[in-house]
């Protein structure tokens, strides 16, 4: 078990960029329900065993996408001395992240580097038990993935996929559960640039874990967003029956969560509002979520019920 970044939504949050296929209508939103939500999954998360660490949000500059927080970057490496590579995002009005994702992750004790190509962080890293798909060609470009592959163990076999629109980052299509019965790959056939990128990542990905397809309306309803914690996944409602049951017969614990603000209206489900620092056991101690939370839950009823 390892420790989850998160981020929560700010006060005045509301859609901005308008940048993926879920928020492009600029939908009206609650704050206060989108905070709601986003207690429930970090509560969620350390009930299954993970430990959260919280970086504060910002309304001034107001950073209405940091929540998102697989954007954030990547754990290069773990240990006493961690380091951290922030990304280098797409979208003009999630630039503004970096400094304070810097300033707070150095305060907690990380080493921080920047990435140089435009790269959404692990959004586009698919980790599977011994190798991990590198994705590009919505958000991320083609560059990044040479330089991330650059940084990762020595020998850790990786590979580069294409994706199309509306799946701008690999965990909308993609899904890597180490299921009691053995690792499976969720993923949607349609994600990719072609077949022929398809049957490439697949034959990579089938070398470490078992590919269940699914259709385009899960894929949709981003079933490959949801986040495995211990033997629980974490999903978003919506998903079709079928599917459920083949989650089930892979021996996980399914607990599906409310997400109409942030993934209904935002475009990010439970994959997307966490970074997974893998090899880290424990939250740092400034950003612990055990700690931190009587403050957090204290906030919600000054979240307005409507944005401005």
């Amino acid at each position: 078990m390892h420790a989850y970044l998160m981020s929560p939504p700010p006060r005045g949050w509301k859609i901005r960029g308008a940048a993926n296929y879920k928020s492009k209508g600029r939908p009206a939103v609650s704050p206060r329900k989108a905070f709601g939500e986003w207690l429930e999954l970090a509560d969620a998360v350390e009930a299954a065993g993970g430990k959260v660490a919280v970086v504060e949000p910002s309304d001034e500059p107001l950073l209405t996408g940091m929540m998102y927080t697989a954007n954030a970057g990547w754990l290069l490496r773990a240990g006493s001395a961690p380091a951290f590579r922030l990304a280098n995002v797409s979208v003009a009005h999630r630039k503004d992240e970096r400094p304070l994702l810097r300033r707070a992750l150095e305060a907690a004790g990380f080493a921080v580097e920047e990435a140089r190509t435009v790269w959404e962080g692990q959004a586009d890293m698919c980790h599977l038990a011994d190798r991990v798909v590198l994705t590009y060609g919505v958000r991320s470009v083609r560059e990044s993935v040479d330089e991330v592959a650059a940084a990762l163990p020595p020998g850790l076999p990786y590979h580069g996929a294409r994706l199309r629109d509306p799946f701008f980052h690999g965990d909308t299509c993609m899904d890597p559960l180490p299921a009691p019965k053995g690792p499976v790959w969720l993923v949607f056939p349609g994600a990719f640039a072609s077949r022929e990128e398809y049957e490439a990542a697949r034959r990579f990905a089938a070398q470490s874990a078992e590919p269940i397809e699914i259709d385009e309306a899960d894929a949709l309803a981003y079933a490959c967003n949801s986040l495995p914690v211990g033997e629980e996944l974490l999903m978003p409602t919506g998903l079709s029956a079928k599917l459920r049951e083949t989650l089930r017969a892979q021996g996980l614990r399914l607990r599906e969560l409310d997400f109409e603000e942030l993934f209904g209206k935002g475009g990010g489900g439970p994959r997307c509002l966490v970074n997974e620092l893998r090899g880290l056991p424990q939250a740092p101690a400034p950003l612990a979520y055990a700690s931190l939370r009587p403050a957090l839950a204290g906030r919600l009823e000054s979240y307005p019920q409507k944005s401005p």
